[in-house]
């Protein structure tokens, strides 16, 4: 149950990453807001992280483990509005590739919902990084819908924890 509070948290981040990314609406982005976001996000999915350690999901604390570090690798530098953005598409770049072995992990374990969820992490972190490192609009765009598809299959995924179905 404990990994279920992750997953709603996974999808409203990964949501608001695909809005931001896609700059909806228009020009309402403010980028320290943005970094207080997934700031906010980042604690309570270290908080959610407790509770999956506890439940000794050793899995799912290491997912989690990936995703919170994401989230306080963007969330820092934004808040703060300043440090290297390098380093930060770095650590975008990488957990990309973090999340492409969960998922391969995740599909081999017959956890097909879960692969997908986390494969299109990949496909948003790669992107995201990417187009950091280029500055090529293109990359974003991918990165920012396969951010708001994800955030629907975390979305699927939280609720049918949450009303006991079981996913494959």
């Amino acid at each position: 149950m404990a990994l279920n509070t992750l997953l709603w948290e996974a999808a409203v981040m990964t949501l608001v990453i695909g809005f931001v990314e896609l700059n909806l609406p228009k020009g309402k982005n403010d980028p320290r807001d943005f970094g207080w976001v997934l700031l906010t996000g980042a604690l309570l999915e270290t908080i959610a992280l407790g509770f999956i350690i506890a439940d000794r999901n050793v899995f799912g604390a290491t997912v989690a483990a990936a995703f919170i570090l994401l989230l306080w690798a963007l969330g820092l530098p934004l808040a703060i509005g300043g440090g290297n953005r390098m380093a930060v598409n770095h650590a975008v770049w990488f957990t990309g590739l973090l999340f492409l072995g969960f998922t391969i992990f995740a599909a081999g374990h017959g956890l097909y919902t879960l692969s997908v969820a986390l494969g299109l992490l990949v496909i948003v972190t790669i992107f995201l990084g990417a187009a950091g490192y280029t500055g090529n609009a293109a990359l974003r765009k991918v990165g920012a819908a396969a951010s708001l598809i994800d955030a629907f299959v975390f979305l699927v995924m939280a609720y049918a924890g949450a009303v006991g179905i079981a996913l494959p």
